[in-house]
């Protein structure tokens, strides 16, 4: 499936996004479309037979009225086919074929190749088969063998391609971009794999798709400046700098701070001019004093009303033209957003008062009355609407911070060490995989990697959480992102760019926004019927307010204005359109979920999206694993238990250090530790492994050769011992983990590990208990293990599961949701965890382990590299935050409910028979204040504190409805655990 990024800039509230999504589901071929709001982004996924291109998808998008450009596009089934093509003779065959397959749906590159008589085309197999490809060969007169084709497929495995953009400059004018493309096509040895050169907002791209494993983006820059002769520079759409100021909507900001400025200096002359003269200083309307006199040119025209038309038709035709586009491309669309309503506003009180103006005019006043216009409202709302976006554009910005703070981590520019020694600066985008980064006291690691030499402190608390610098030396990680201490240091670059830690939790932060909550989505349908429905009210009230003025003038004295009738029932309905505000409606949610997603990742936490966040409404389990999730994983050996007649021998020793050398488990480190401190030097390293087969959950088989002999091992549970295990060796009810070992058949004896529970842990679960949650235990560690871990820590011996296999997880979640209505949550960090965390309702992944179970987990807690400082409390963090942040949502959302419900009917004229009427000018305040409001109250969740979690006292968010008893603890001989219950 193809998957395309885009930014689109311009849109204010949900009922643009709506539009957006709409008019970009309804294109043949696309599947899916997520808008966010906040971050400006839009995810489009296309169905595999698709031929709608991402170029269609931004001209839709800007025939909605607002910006778009593309971030990234993915193509998940990108081949590369090999065909060799008899009977080419000359450079036009060679162009003919080219041409031709290139003009193929599908096709993206195209390299034809006279001498080899070979054609490397480069497609996507899902819009188009090598079939199509040979037979659009065949139409050309040339002969393509279906049995010399080969298909590699480019995105999977070790050889996935990448693909980087460069700008490139010194081409003359008048080189065809053809012949351009031609001369570029010479790059395709080591590393890149097609080249295809075209012309763009007046600057030459050339794409190149290339072999990570071979060569970088570097590499690629040099080899065009140095066998191409032309000065490349990287293409990046979206860079650090641009997501900082749409985050931090400076333009917008800069936009609505002017014209907010200049409709003010307008307002304030037009308020005094229709309100404040005529209240404060009656008398020089009597005495037809200036501005308030008649024009001697024009009879029944005023100065004031020629001010206020100046003022007004500025205001309406510069400022208004912004709404006046919007307006435009959203009702070709027949769809409405808030530009809607402020255009008919505007427009209504402008027009309305031209004619007023020019009725006057014809018929003048023999009394020398001023003519009943409202330019001052018109004037007013443009000086409110734009008070309110200037507001809520800086409240938005401000919901943004801490994905802001994540981006501004990654530095410019970098210092690289060449191959001679030497050091060198390079941009940030031209950096790559196993370049020798050099940095210098107080300077930001640019990606992640190892250190190869020095030692110095770095300072990750804004990814790990640690306050204090953490100490590394050579061989210890190093995160991008992070600070370097005083200390100058050199380390290799494994993961850059894209690739690195810390661009996965900013991935994973604008992610969330594009993930909806269920109740984001009503809000979303709210606002997309909202502006027709508005409009047909304001219609109705006029309609229903003129006939009752005629009919009941006597019952309803303040529709018996000096201005007439007419003019009291328009200005009622103007009223209507005015104060309603779909704004408010639209950010109530994803405000609120920008500002809780960023402080969750402020305090370690990352949660995907919105409608993670409402899933922990009612959540009433929790399921721990336990090795490295609720222990450290930091095992040690505690004793090796021979058994009778048995010895540990040199070659024993070196047999079991190779073969655990292979294996990354906890226990396996551990038996490798264990071996390499008892045995020497020579020991170490005459062992070698041959052959072996991992058994998931139960250990490992490996066949060792040790001076010249060879020797089969067996390493791990009892299950995987031969079957006369229990007549060798006695079962003990032992408390630790054990693994048993058996060489050439022998049982030789086991190991007794040990593994410490994580700080925190016990606190974690001591609240997650006491607050009525339901704390289970699912290892595939022994029984006596996994009750001393749970006597540790308060579980009840009844939840627990032990020697459980992966799969088997799964089936005790199954088991424990089976007759209950809450949600599961399943906390793990290991790939045996994976299947587990998609199983549960929620599953929360510690980031000390892989980086399957991350990314199979809908929470991620990051901890520090070193699993002893590993903690746990962002469980309950995220737990609480989640639960404030929907309360959040909740909460806006009535809020802009009442403020609708409310104001709509009074603009309407529902106290009219009590007098009190709504002016258009007062309407305008307040609905720019309401979408503000919305706005600051999701800046309320900023001031979360980790502490408030543990002052709660298990009241607020955490207050379950039934309360759970629970009995004492009981002894363990008591009880009847849940060993393999679930096979």
């Amino acid at each position: 499936m193809r998957h395309a990024k885009l930014v689109v800039k311009g849109m204010s509230c949900s009922a643009c996004a709506n539009t957006v999504t709409s008019q970009v589901e309804v294109l043949p071929g696309v599947s899916d479309c997520q808008v966010s709001l906040v971050t400006n982004e839009c995810d489009v996924k296309f169905n595999d037979d698709s031929e709608c291109s991402t170029n269609k998808v931004v001209e839709t998008i800007e025939d909605c009225g607002f910006e778009c450009s593309i971030i990234e596009e993915n193509n998940s089934a990108q081949s590369e086919a090999l065909i060799t093509v008899q009977g080419m003779t000359c450079g036009s065959c060679v162009s003919s074929v080219t041409e031709q397959v290139s003009k193929l749906t599908g096709v993206q590159s195209v390299v034809v190749s006279l001498v080899t008589e070979e054609c490397r085309v480069v497609f996507d197999a899902n819009r188009i088969s090598i079939r199509q490809i040979i037979e659009a060969i065949d139409d050309c007169g040339f002969d393509a063998s279906t049995s010399n084709v080969q298909q590699i497929s480019l995105a999977s495995g070790e050889s996935k391609l990448k693909n980087a953009k460069y700008h490139i400059f010194g081409i003359e004018s008048h080189t065809q971009i053809n012949t351009v493309n031609e001369i570029f096509q010479q790059l395709c040895t080591d590393g890149i794999k097609s080249v295809d050169v075209s012309k763009s907002d007046e600057f030459i791209v050339a794409s190149i798709n290339y072999d990570p494993n071979i060569c970088g983006v570097r590499d690629i820059a040099n080899r065009i400046t140095s066998e191409l002769g032309y000065e490349p520079t990287v293409v990046s759409a979206y860079d650090s700098s641009t997501q900082l100021k749409l985050l931090s909507k400076v333009k917008e900001i800069q936009f609505w701070k002017y014209n907010c400025f200049k409709a003010s200096i307008f307002a304030i002359i037009t308020m005094a001019l229709y309100m404040g003269v005529p209240m404060f200083l009656p008398f020089l309307i009597k005495n037809h004093t200036f501005p308030y006199k008649e024009s001697s040119l024009l009879p029944g025209l005023f100065y004031r009303d020629v001010i206020g038309l100046i003022i007004a038709t500025y205001l309406q035709f510069t400022l208004g033209c912004y709404f006046y586009r919007a307006f435009w491309k959203s009702l070709k669309h027949f769809s409405g957003t808030m530009d809607t309503l402020v255009c008919t506003s505007t427009s209504c009180a402008y027009f309305f008062s031209l004619y007023s103006l020019a009725l006057n005019i014809i018929n003048p006043s023999d009394s020398g009355k001023l003519p009943n216009v409202i330019f001052d409202t018109s004037v007013m709302l443009f000086a409110f609407i734009s008070l309110g976006k200037l507001l809520e554009n800086r409240a938005k910005s401000a919901t943004s911070t801490a994905l802001s703070k994540l981006i501004s981590l990654t530095p410019t520019s970098c210092v690289v060490r060449d191959l001679q020694g030497g050091t060198f600066e390079v941009s940030i985008d031209l950096l790559q995989a196993n370049d020798i980064v050099e940095v210098m006291p107080g300077k930001r690691i640019p990606a992640d990697g190892y250190i190869l030499e020095g030692d110095t402190e770095i300072d990750e608390s804004l990814i790990t959480g640690e306050s204090l610098p953490t100490a590394k030396s050579r061989g210890d990680n190093v995160i991008a992102g992070s600070i370097n201490g005083s200390n100058h240091f050199a380390f290799k670059a494994i993961a850059v760019g894209d690739e690195s830690k810390l661009a996965n939790i900013i991935r994973t932060m604008k992610q969330a926004q594009l993930s909806k909550a269920p109740i984001q989505r009503y809000a979303d349908f709210l606002a997309s019927i909202f502006v027709p429905l508005i409009l047909s009210l304001a219609v109705c009230t006029f309609i229903i307010w003129f006939l009752l003025s005629n009919l009941i003038t006597d019952s309803l004295p303040v529709l018996n204005s000096p201005n007439g009738r007419f003019y009291m029932c328009f200005q009622t309905a103007i009223s209507v359109v005015i104060v309603a505000c779909p704004c408010a409606l639209g950010l109530a949610a994803p405000t609120a979920i920008m500002v809780g997603t960023g402080v969750g990742a402020e305090h370690q936490v990352l949660i995907k999206g919105g409608e993670i966040m409402e899933k922990f409404e009612n959540v009433g389990k929790f399921v721990f694993d336990k090795t490295g999730t609720l222990t450290t994983g930091c095992m040690s050996v505690r004793s090796f238990i021979l058994e009778e007649s048995q010895k540990l021998s040199t070659e024993l020793i070196a047999c079991m250090l190779a073969c655990e050398s292979i294996s990354e488990h906890p226990v396996a480190k551990a038996i490798v530790n264990y071996c390499y401190t008892i045995s020497n030097q020579e020991t170490k390293r005459r062992a070698a492994v041959l052959d072996s087969k991992v058994f998931v959950g139960k250990g490992l088989e490996c066949l060792c050769e040790f001076n010249g002999v060879q020797h089969t091992l067996l390493i791990g549970k009892k299950e995987l011992m031969p079957k006369d295990l229990d007549s060798k060796m006695d079962d003990t009810n032992s408390d630790n983990t054990v693994s048993y070992v058996c060489m050439d058949g022998v049982i030789i004896g086991r190991f007794e590990i040990t593994d410490e529970v994580k700080s925190d842990a016990h606190e974690t679960l001591q609240y997650l208990l006491k607050n009525n949650y339901k704390v289970y235990m699912v290892t595939g560690d022994t029984h006596g293990s996994a009750v001393k871990v749970a006597q540790q820590l308060g579980i009840e011996l009844n939840n627990i599961f032990s020697e459980v296999t992966p799969a088997g997880k799964c089936e005790v979640i199954e088991e424990i949701r089976r007759d209950s209505k809450e949600s599961i949550v399943f906390v793990g960090d290991g790939i045996n965890d994976s299947p587990a965390l998609v199983t549960s309702d929620l599953g929360i992944s510690i980031s000390t382990g892989t980086d399957v179970a991350m990314e199979a987990a809908d929470v991620v807690i990051l901890c520090d590299q070193d699993r002893t400082k590993a903690r746990l409390r962002g469980i309950l963090y995220a737990l609480d935050i989640s639960h404030k942040t929907f309360h959040r949502v909740k909460l806006n959302l009535f809020w802009a409910l009442c403020y609708n419900v409310f104001m709509i009917p009074i603009s309407m004229g529902a106290l009219i028979p009590w007098g009190i009427t709504l002016p258009p000018m007062a309407a305008g305040f307040a609905m720019a204040m309401s979408s503000v409001s919305v706005v600051v109250s999701s800046l309320s969740l900023k001031r979360w504190k980790p502490e408030q979690v543990f002052n709660s006292k298990s009241s607020g968010v955490f207050r379950r409805l039934f309360n759970i008893c629970r009995e004492p603890t009981q002894q363990r001989d008591d009880i009847e655990l849940q060993t393999r219950l679930i096979q």
